[in-house]
């Protein structure tokens, strides 16, 4: 716009009834001034319009009285804090950790807890002639923050297992926290008031009773998780919920499709899964279970089937393409996502988000493979553990990478490669073809390790000799990797363990970590993380 324009649109009459708004606003505001400095039995409309600078005659134009005026000032800060906190904290009662750190911040924060503003609560509080109309403007106000703690107590009780706490004590207790360092605010000047040290100390009694949901922040990017990361609950029912449920999860090789009827299963993390080509010649993915309970309808990890789908426990069938047959109840099977990459199949729970799929995939896909060695072993360790394995110590690039890194030649004039793919899954060419490592989290600090080997198709004797001593590198590879997880869980445990010193950490294994902070109830976060 043009400096002309600019004085033009300044110099046009402003609406009447805004300009109302805004000089009534402006005594509230003034009147707020006036409380914090002598209290509501010693404000005078002289002192208001004095810090408004504005004519006392005006006062009676918005104000039928100085105590319509000081009722007015304390409804303004309790729709306040309604809005600005209590609406915004409610939205997040699915995420009770998240919704309480929000209460304290905003509870402590400027906007809300001003010196000036917080000892206009106090001193109409304080003075007896004043409590009427306090609990008539702010009873329902203080009821509904208190019901809103106590429900975000309960459901951080429920959700963290934690049954022998009591949540009205609880809630209470973080109450009368917020409520003390309030009133250290009315007696400090705005620019004396630590509120980073106000919101640590809030945090660090919700810390006291539920230690493993409230971390502490990590102290670097990259630096290692807490030690309650690798054996928490709470921990375990975010990540199937927020990271394993719309992940894509490694079902097999799309030669092992080749025909009608053909099937892979998974039994991973997010959801059993059943993949098979239907009549028609077309690829799909269900549920592998029963709609009237949870059990798998296919048992085997690799097949054919030449009849429907049947349950015998309820003498219910689906035809190949997932539709249910004659009056079976519960419809038919549910379907899941997709995705055939570069020759190998990945599936997920429908209506995730997109992610693009790493091109050090095309260096590592399912071409050219025979049938797979597949073996699997319980290990005493979280998943995570087994995972930040992987990333510290092999070289690979992640979801958005343009291309797989060349590392040393494992076969001859064949390079080897590797891929990330998130959260769980490890990808790499090596003597013996292709390997493809699971690992599925079991239980707070109990994972299963699966190894899938698919040799390359040749005939030639070499190739077969490289297939044969790959299978054995491979059962050896795992005793080294579930003895090492086991090692290192059973550190994480003792309760002498205090993290070191922190090396450079590769990028995957620093964004790993920094998604698995973001999931700590209590969001144990890297420095410039938003709060």
């Amino acid at each position: 716009m043009s400096r002309t324009r600019r004085k033009a649109a300044a110099a046009l009459p402003t609406h009447p009834r805004a300009t109302r708004a805004r000089q009534r606003q402006r005594l509230i505001e003034a009147c707020i001034s006036a409380l914090h400095v002598h209290g509501p039995s010693k404000t005078t409309v002289g002192k208001v319009v004095a810090i408004a600078r504005m004519s006392p005659g005006i006062v009676r134009f918005y104000f039928e009285s100085k105590d319509a005026m000081l009722v007015a000032s304390l409804e303004f800060l309790a729709a306040e804090f309604e809005e600005l906190l209590l609406v915004p904290v409610a939205a997040l009662k699915n995420d009770p950790v998240l919704a309480l750190e929000r209460l304290v911040a905003i509870y402590l924060g400027a906007g809300i807890a001003s010196a000036r503003k917080v000892s206009v609560w106090y001193s109409f509080w304080g003075e007896a002639s004043s409590r009427a109309e306090y609990f008539e403007i702010c009873g329902t106000r203080d009821s509904k923050f208190e019901t809103l703690v106590r429900e975000l107590i309960g459901t951080l009780i429920e959700r963290s297992r934690a049954l022998q706490l009591d949540a009205d004590a609880i809630a209470l207790g973080l109450i009368g926290v917020l409520e003390m360092l309030w009133q250290g605010f009315a007696f400090q000047t705005e620019s004396a008031i630590d509120r980073d040290a106000a919101r640590r100390r809030a945090l660090a009694y919700l810390r006291s009773v539920f230690p493993a949901a409230f971390a502490r922040p990590l102290a670097t990017p990259g630096a290692p998780l807490p030690a309650t990361a690798y054996a928490s609950a709470a921990l375990y029912d975010a990540e199937r919920q927020q990271l394993f449920r719309g992940a894509w999860q490694f079902a097999g090789a799309a030669f092992e499709l080749a025909k009608a009827g053909t099937f892979l299963t998974l039994d991973g993390p997010g959801q059993r899964a059943l993949v098979l080509r239907d009549g028609a010649g077309v690829v799909r993915a269900f549920h592998n279970e029963c709609r009237q309970r949870p059990h798998a309808l296919v048992m085997k990890r690799s097949g054919r089937i030449s009849a429907p789908l049947a349950c015998p426990l309820h003498a219910l069938e689906y035809d190949l393409d997932g539709t249910a047959h004659g009056e079976t109840p519960g419809g038919p099977l549910a379907p899941l996502e997709l995705a055939d990459v570069h020759g190998l199949w990945f599936v997920r729970a429908p209506g995730s988000r997109d992610a693009a799929w790493p091109q050090a995939l095309e260096a590592l896909g399912g071409a050219g493979l025979g049938a797979p060695t597949i073996r699997e072993c319980s290990v005493a360790a979280d998943w995570k553990v087994v995972v930040e394995q992987w990333l510290e110590r092999r070289p690979a690039r992640s979801w958005s990478a343009e291309r797989a890194a060349s590392i040393a030649p494992l076969a001859p004039s064949r390079p080897a490669a590797a891929a990330f793919v998130a959260p769980n899954q490890w990808l790499e060419t090596g003597p013996g073809g292709l390997v493809v490592l699971q690992a599925v989290p079991e239980a707070p600090g109990r994972c299963r390790l699966r190894a899938h080997l698919y040799p390359r198709a040749a005939a030639m004797p070499p190739e077969r000799a490289l297939a044969y001593l790959g299978a054995r590198l491979l059962r050896a590879r795992l005793r080294d990797e579930v003895a090492f997880a086991e090692s290192v869980q059973r550190g994480l445990e003792s309760p002498d363990y205090r993290p070191g010193a922190v090396a450079t950490a590769p990028a995957l294994l620093v964004a790993f970590r920094q998604t698995i902070a973001r999931l700590l109830p209590g969001g144990a976060r890297n420095p410039g993380d938003a709060e």
